[in-house]
């Protein structure tokens, strides 16, 4: 019998359960709904006569969507800066370059939806950007966009950015080269862009959608091709997650309800990201889950085969069961949060001390990191949701 790790037992004790449908996790998203889209006879004649949908749709029935990982695996190379090579300068700008980013990101779908991009040279500089801090310092990028912001406002192009992030790290802890990881923050960053073309009146409701609501929902991954298929340079790594991502490897998906081996990786990678960050954000129908119980969810998802198992334990490598930025209560009864995770232990990452055994905090110049790897005697005892509104994005990072 295989050697089992200690990890893998951890990992397992999560996903052995006996779930029969999404219901059972409290989920109700039009994503996984088993109902026809329906798309209009003009959209439908444009995707029948794409050339490049149709050698795409002949690959991935296949299953060689052509897009597994290849080259130097970006992950060999990315040493990660610790808490103190933090400086308060150098934080301030990565908050601001996410910032940024997401009118960044709105001007690009805008300008996507009107025809006025000529080629994928904005994209590329902006994910490239995310990607230079993602290579020595992935721990804040996640920590960021795992924050859950209150406001509904600019909800697409955060969610958006968001995605890029989630995929890059994903991409990376997957043993793809650097140029794939690029070029898979790229699809992940333009995914959604079809859904510019869905009334706002849909994407805020917040009752129940009915059938013809879901038909303009389910219609927006044609909607993401026919748009970005116009762009002079982009790859098929941007036009299969714009397409695919919403396919499931069940075959409960759309839009054409493919499976397994018929759904790209890189469409696979960018619904993980897509399931995790809608679920940390608050949306008109609503309320957020906590990036911990998100997660839970996500890896839920995997065991049930929705979302690709393998891929879903890879980003685990680089979030933890406890993602990065989630506060906890250690057995010891100090407060902090996580800042780290070990790629070789998904239960014990590093935790930056914000309050003391009393409960008081700790001024900023005393905060020190417990590595759970290295303090055998310390263990997570809860996850404390409640202190999350209580400190910065940043803090503790």
């Amino acid at each position: 019998m295989d050697h089992i790790s200690d990890e893998d037992k951890e990992i397992n004790s999560i996903l052995e359960l006996n779930l029969d449908g999404l219901e059972t996790l409290g989920i109700e998203d039009a994503s996984f709904r088993d109902t026809a889209p329906v798309a209009p006879m003009t959209l439908e004649k444009r995707m029948a006569m794409s050339a490049r949908l149709s050698r795409l749709q002949a690959q991935w029935d296949k299953g060689e969507p052509g897009d597994n990982p290849s080259g130097l695996p970006l992950n060999r190379g990315m040493e990660q800066i610790s808490v103190a090579e933090r400086s308060l300068t150098y934080k301030a700008t990565v908050v601001k370059t996410w910032d940024s980013s997401v009118a960044q990101a709105k001007e690009t779908y805008d300008l996507i939806c009107l025809g006025e991009i000529t080629s994928m040279a904005s994209v590329r500089t902006l994910v490239g950007s995310f990607l230079d801090v993602m290579e020595k310092d992935r721990n804040i990028l996640m920590a960021l966009c795992l924050y859950q912001s209150p406001s509904l406002a600019d909800y697409l192009y955060r969610h958006a950015v968001n995605m890029c992030l989630v995929s890059l790290a994903a991409a990376s802890a997957s043993g793809f080269s650097r140029g794939q990881v690029l070029e898979i923050g790229q699809a992940a960053l333009l995914a959604d862009v079809g859904m510019m073309m869905v009334p706002e009146a849909i994407l805020l409701k917040a009752g129940k959608l009915t059938e013809q609501e879901l038909g303009e929902i389910h219609r927006h991954p044609s909607t993401s091709f026919a748009l970005l298929e116009k762009i002079q340079g982009v790859s098929d790594y941007v036009l299969s997650a714009a397409y695919q991502h919403h396919e499931r490897m069940t075959g409960a998906g759309y839009p054409k309800r493919r499976s397994n081996v018929q759904i790209s990786q890189v469409a696979r990678i960018v619904a993980i990201a897509d399931t995790l960050c809608a679920m940390v954000h608050k949306r008109s129908h609503r309320d957020a889950l906590t990036p911990q119980m998100a997660l839970d969810k996500v890896i839920k998802m995997g065991q049930m085969n929705f979302l690709d198992p393998g891929l879903v334990k890879n980003l685990l490598r680089y979030l933890s069961i406890y993602p990065i930025g989630t506060f906890v209560e250690l057995a010891s009864g100090r407060m902090g949060r996580v800042v780290a995770a070990h790629p070789d232990d998904h239960t014990r990452p590093v935790i930056s001390i914000l309050r003391n055994e009393k409960g008081q905090p700790l001024p900023m110049k005393q905060i020190l990191q417990v590595d759970l790897m290295k303090e055998k005697n310390e263990k997570i005892a809860k996850v404390v949701d409640s202190e999350a509104a209580k400190f910065k994005p940043l803090d503790g990072f």
